[in-house]
């Protein structure tokens, strides 16, 4: 558990969390004291599943043939997304180095992430499917979210090529 001023007890929190599970987990973490990826295991099972970080270039390469997502980082003063394809990348001097001429490009510690989560779960009213990639604090790294059609329903192709990272890869819930 991360240090807080106001520590709650596991089953508190999930508790909360089958109450509520699309309340922000950010702030939760803030004011209960566990970490992203603990607060993701304390939500019902059927809402995430989880694989070894090891996957991360592969599953960054993936996603990049999945067409338009949006990608999340969320810090306690800013959450800046960006909404697009996501760029194919290459590892190189121990990073993982997204296409520079994409719009969104950048530099990632590949081997800084540790897991990466599969999370389906309601958020403001709406059904919702990301990969959440998390470092050794299991603090999220970044989020990955499924995109939307014209109705606003997830892209079903997205979210069938998502669960298959946890699927085909023979991962689930941790044991």
């Amino acid at each position: 558990m991360t240090q807080t001023a106001q520590q709650m007890d596991k089953e508190t929190v999930r508790a909360r969390l089958q109450e509520n599970p699309g309340v922000i987990l950010e702030a939760l973490a803030r004011n209960s004291g566990f970490s992203m990826a603990e607060l993701i295991e304390l939500l019902p099972e059927e809402m995430w599943k989880w694989t070894d970080g090891s996957r991360f270039i592969e599953i960054m390469q993936m996603l990049s043939k999945l067409g338009k997502m949006t990608l999340v980082m969320n810090t306690p003063d800013v959450i800046m997304e960006f909404s697009g394809d996501i760029p194919s990348g290459s590892e190189s001097n121990g990073f993982y180095n997204l296409d520079y001429k994409s719009p969104m490009h950048g530099h990632v510690r590949a081997g800084n992430c540790k897991s990466v989560y599969l999370v389906e779960r309601p958020f403001m009213k709406s059904q919702t499917l990301s990969i959440q990639f998390m470092n050794e604090a299991g603090e999220v790294m970044f989020k990955v979210f499924a995109g939307r059609d014209e109705k606003r329903e997830l892209i079903a192709e997205q979210v069938e090529a998502l669960r298959s990272i946890f699927r085909d890869g023979g991962v689930g819930e941790v044991v």
